[in-house]
């Protein structure tokens, strides 16, 4: 399957065999993260392999996954780098189970002070990936997916094309902490205003959280344009940016040519 296929099967792997992978993919992998299109482009990030087969590397706690290969994304921090960090990071994780082997995203774990000490900038988010112990796919049907339906996250003002509802459903599909789904869209024919949920006062911990979420669901969306050959940019409306909405916040527009 290619990566646009696999949004809507793909599924967060929590079990691994802890066995090596041929170094050739492991090369694959790191090529495509060196070469991945940005959100936001001048933000500066890297990415570490870290192999975890022969000695714990770091990821412990509650929220941590035993994988044999973590990729950590470390980045500068600069307007909408979280946005970004969950773009870049999505691309890599459907890169990688193209490759049939699973991914989970470490998203309320952190790596320890060790392993944080050798990042070149501040360490944002990880993700686990190896040869899974359970099933990597679900059957396609997306109503499978445990995620809200479209009701609850589209206001259509306008009807809208075929594809339109793809790229939404792309969209919908994507993975969030905690299942959270902030995602809210209003539709147009020719344009998607795309806002996140506001979390209450006593769970302003997961703000950091949710703007990957929301990352993660742009990558989704702008790898659906493509295989559907539509042409969506991503920017920001000011009339819509200055707004104080009581339950959401702006985020971005997707314009769409066509």
């Amino acid at each position: 399957m290619n990566m646009s296929d696999i949004i809507y099967s793909r599924k967060s792997i929590r079990r691994f065999y802890q066995e090596k992978i041929d170094w050739e993919v492991i090369e694959e992998i790191l090529q495509f993260a060196n070469n991945l299109p940005m959100l936001v482009s001048g933000i500066k990030v890297e990415f570490k392999l870290v192999s975890n087969i022969e000695t714990n590397q770091g990821f412990n706690g509650p929220f941590a996954i035993k994988a044999p290969y973590y990729i950590c994304l470390s980045s500068e921090k600069t307007e909408d780098y979280l946005l970004n960090a969950g773009y870049i990071m999505q691309q890599l994780s459907l890169y990688i189970e193209s490759k049939e082997l699973g991914t989970c995203y470490l998203g309320a774990a952190s790596p320890g002070f060790g392993l944080k000490s050798t990042m070149k900038f501040d360490y944002v988010i990880a993700l686990a990936f190896g040869k899974s112990k359970e099933p990597l796919y679900r059957d396609s049907d997306s109503s499978l997916a445990k995620r809200l339906p479209e009701n609850d996250l589209v206001v259509y003002k306008e009807e809208v094309s075929s594809d339109i509802h793809k790229l939404l459903e792309a969209a919908r599909l994507a993975p969030s902490s905690y299942n959270n789904q902030p995602w809210r869209f209003v539709v147009y024919k020719n344009r998607i205003h795309i806002f996140t949920k506001k979390n209450p006062w006593f769970a302003k911990p997961l703000e950091k959280l949710k703007m990957l979420d929301m990352g993660i669901m742009l990558a989704n969306m702008m790898i659906a344009a493509e295989e559907l050959w539509i042409e969506v940019k991503l920017t920001k409306a000011e009339a819509i940016k200055n707004k104080v909405l009581p339950k959401n916040e702006y985020v971005l527009t997707a314009l769409i040519d066509g």
